[in-house]
């Protein structure tokens, strides 16, 4: 296990806009993608976007699997997305209390589409497209 340290809020860092990922074979993509799990699940979070520990790339780790800090989650099988984006946001909207590994101790109501439809790369490089819903679609 590899833990990296999440940066927090107020590092400007994270006011940066991440870059897409190019070359899956050259830049440690393996392993940086372990470190992201290993320490989303380190922490109990659910989600997690490279420039949180510090990488300026545009892939995000989520799961929700026997979570503490959401017990009530339906379960959110492992994925990995490389250069996401989202293509569709339902007009449905709904409030929930949300939180952040950047923003430790701190939760807050957001207003969120109850469903979307993303495109992103997965670890082989392939396209793929998926609509979510509920918590699912709140994580990305």
């Amino acid at each position: 296990m590899n833990l990296i340290n999440v940066v927090k809020m107020g590092d400007p860092f994270l006011t940066l806009k991440a870059k897409s990922l190019i070359d899956f074979q050259g830049e440690g993509l393996p392993t940086n993608i372990s470190n992201m799990i290993d320490t989303m699940r380190h922490y109990q979070g659910v989600g997690l976007a490279a420039p949180q520990i510090g990488l300026s790339r545009r892939i995000i780790v989520l799961e929700v699997a026997d979570n503490t800090r959401y017990p009530q989650a339906q379960a959110i099988e492992l994925d990995v997305l490389i250069n996401p984006e989202i293509v569709h946001l339902s007009e449905k909207k709904e409030e929930c209390w949300e939180g952040c590994l950047s923003l430790p101790g701190m939760r807050r109501r957001i207003t969120r589409s109850v469903s979307l439809t993303y495109q992103a790369l997965n670890l082989t490089g392939e396209s793929v497209e998926k609509t979510v819903h509920g918590f699912h679609a709140r994580i990305i």
